[in-house]
């Protein structure tokens, strides 16, 4: 059965359906393949007659007001208009855009179907905004590099760009610098003259551009025998009817794919897939698979949301961990998520900077399906758990899920809205629930249990905590999902909220850290799959693979007068540091160990030093290479003399 989904901006790559030998999905409309031509086949002049080009994977960008849904991140919007004008487009904003790869150079071809070319001001011209995503600092999420190409007459362009016949002007971060990027256009009519030099209106036909982007410069080697994913969005603006200025005709409009601007992180990214094997002859195309498979719970009981996570169901269901300060982690995480995943310490209301962080945020979460029901759970590790007020979330313990309704459209950008599922400890371990979730819970479409593993009590500093357990079930038509779960495609982004609070109150915390999508507005959710062919327990899960548990694995004696002996697993080589903190958060030792191998290791600690009392260690493992550092979780000793 062929699946149909009205875009606003769809790809060339007609919506279908693609098998992986288990199922029939979506075809992913935020990924393409750039096809890997040889050194020399495409002449950046404008014309894209090479025979390349009629092969290549392409997108079409519309502004179009009839359709109502988009995927998951391109929209349209109008921009500005004469005094006249009745809010009709004569003729909007439609271009087809496609990709090639050749040598480390991603190489763009537009052709904008356009009556009337030419500049004017910012949102008031014809322009392509692009939006490299930057992976040569390593930094995750990757920040943006945008690169503007268009007429734009405003001093920080060029105001002679305005002139009759006039070709587009460079802006952003590198506009000066050919080696980096560089693009001709043709223009089909004359830019800046509507009337094409006559003394009666001649419509132009549009223009063609073919630009070259540096990806060396930028992190990136489609070169390498795996290949890469380029991260990239593009906005296409369009302005009529102002040579010489027409206010009864006059309007701009602009239509995007994935993210509307150039120099911000908003709504998705586009992947754009490349490898030397991919070629023009490359018949059919790899299929872009999904970033997770929500895995088919059918064979399991149903689990009671009680928040205890007990079921079988729940152990062998997805998972996906997410640990503040491990940069690792992220790394191995599928497709891109290692440059959309991250972590954030912000300083807090009234504190003077950023304290160090003493219990790094650690959350495994679940996921599964069964029928037109989400099933989603988060198993925390806290030593401190908190209860603050719900409109401070540096302040708060809890989760995040960001899903996108599949029948809600921002009113402005005409992207899919997307919603909030919070979740927040409450003053008494019960859950509090925010954003989008209330709602579901009233019209009975969201049930959510909470519950803290033993020995955890809410706001008190002086005890260690062991942390809480959130269980969730999700009626996926309060997405906006048709009964059979739709088409299966679920937009998705998983976040952790840690706020560690103590009796000096400088040395309180907050962290976020993320897989995917931190809030509602930012990149980019994991284009998931509901795959009734993956059951639990019986296809290879998770889909992420995790690395090994860097733990403490017990300490004996325990209690123990004056020494116990601290055993400890290394998932792998690297510099190891021993720690031992007092309730209060203060360091009382600290030993380097040395380079050690992976495996199964001990420490004695002599601690005839110290008075009686509950002490925590905590070893920290670095990697000399990349910098990273992975810290286990701590493990209480108890010293009695």
């Amino acid at each position: 059965m062929t699946l149909k989904v009205r875009l606003a901006l769809a790809a060339v790559i007609a919506v279908g359906i693609w098998n992986t030998g288990s199922a029939q999905m979506i075809k992913r409309l935020d990924a393409l393949w750039a096809r890997t031509v040889p050194a020399g086949t495409i002449t950046i002049d404008g014309v894209m007659n090479e025979a390349a080009w009629a092969v290549a994977e392409s997108v079409i960008v519309r502004y179009d007001p009839s359709n109502s849904t988009v995927i998951p991140g391109s929209g349209w919007k109008p921009e500005r208009s004469g005094g006249s004008w009745d809010g009709n487009v004569s003729d909007p904003t439609n271009a087809t855009v496609k990709f090639l790869v050749q040598g480390n150079e991603l190489i763009v071809g537009v052709f904008a179907r356009d009556s009337s070319v030419g500049g004017g001001f910012f949102n008031e011209c014809d322009l392509l905004l692009m939006n490299l995503r930057d992976h040569s600092s390593g930094n995750s999420p990757a920040g943006p590099v945008e690169h503007g190409y268009g007429w734009v007459t405003e001093s920080w362009g060029d105001p002679a760009s305005g002139n009759p016949g006039a070709s587009p002007i460079y802006f952003g971060p590198a506009k000066d610098d050919r080696t980096a990027w560089s693009g001709v256009t043709v223009v089909h009519g004359r830019s800046n003259d509507d009337k094409n030099g006559t003394a009666v209106l001649t419509p132009d036909v549009g223009y063609t551009m073919e630009v070259r982007l540096d990806l060396g410069l930028r992190g990136y080697d489609v070169t390498r025998p795996e290949g890469d994913i380029v991260e990239f969005t593009f906005s296409v603006y369009d302005a009529d009817w102002q040579w010489p200025y027409n206010p009864n005709r006059f309007y701009g409009n602009r239509a995007w794919w994935q993210g509307q601007w150039g120099n911000s992180d908003t709504w998705n990214v586009g992947r754009i897939h490349a490898n030397p094997n991919v070629t023009m002859t490359t018949d059919p195309l790899p299929v872009l698979g999904p970033d997770l498979v929500i895995p088919n719970g059918q064979n399991y009981a149903v689990p009671t949301i009680d928040g205890d996570l007990v079921e079988d169901v729940w152990q062998y269901a997805g998972q996906l961990r997410i640990t503040y300060g491990d940069s690792l982690l992220r790394q191995s995480y599928p497709n891109n998520a290692r440059w959309r995943s991250g972590q954030y310490q912000p300083k807090l209301s009234g504190a003077t900077g950023t304290p160090p962080v003493f219990d790094s945020g650690d959350a495994l979460f679940r996921y599964f399906f069964v029928g037109d029901t989400l099933f989603l759970s988060a198993d925390v590790n806290d030593w401190f758990v908190t209860n603050t007020l719900d409109g401070d979330v540096d302040r708060r313990d809890g989760i995040r899920f960001t899903i996108n309704s599949r029948d809600s459209v921002e009113l402005i950008d005409h992207v899919l809205v997307c919603r909030l599922i919070d979740v927040r400890v409450g003053p008494t371990g019960l859950p509090v629930t925010s954003g989008f979730l209330p709602y579901l819970e009233s019209v009975g479409k969201a049930q959510v249990a909470m519950k803290l593993k033993t020995g955890t009590t809410v706001n008190d500093p002086n005890d260690i905590d062991a942390g809480y357990r959130i269980e969730m079930k999700l009626a996926l038509s309060g997405f906006g999902y048709a009964p059979g779960r739709g088409d299966g495609v679920l937009f998705l982004g998983a976040l952790l909220f840690d706020h560690d609070a103590f009796a000096n109150p400088a040395d309180n915390y907050g962290t976020r850290t993320w897989f995917m999508r931190e809030h509602d507005r930012a990149s980019a959710p994991a284009w998931s799959y509901m795959d009734p062919t993956v059951l639990v327990g019986v296809a290879e899960e998770p889909v992420i693979a995790l690395p090994e548990t860097f733990a403490v694995t017990g300490n004996y004696p325990n209690p123990f007068n004056p020494s116990t002996t601290i055993a400890y697993a290394l998932p792998r080589a690297g510099v190891v540091t021993l720690r031992v903190i007092d309730l209060l958060g203060r360091t009382v030792e600290q030993r380097a160990l040395g380079r050690l191998p992976a495996g199964s290791h001990t420490v004695s600690f002599d601690a005839r030093h110290l008075s009686s009392g509950v002490y925590l260690c905590q070893l920290q493992l670095s990697d000399e290479a990349s910098g990273s550092v992975l810290r286990t979780q701590p493990h209480r000793i108890v010293l009695v003399k």
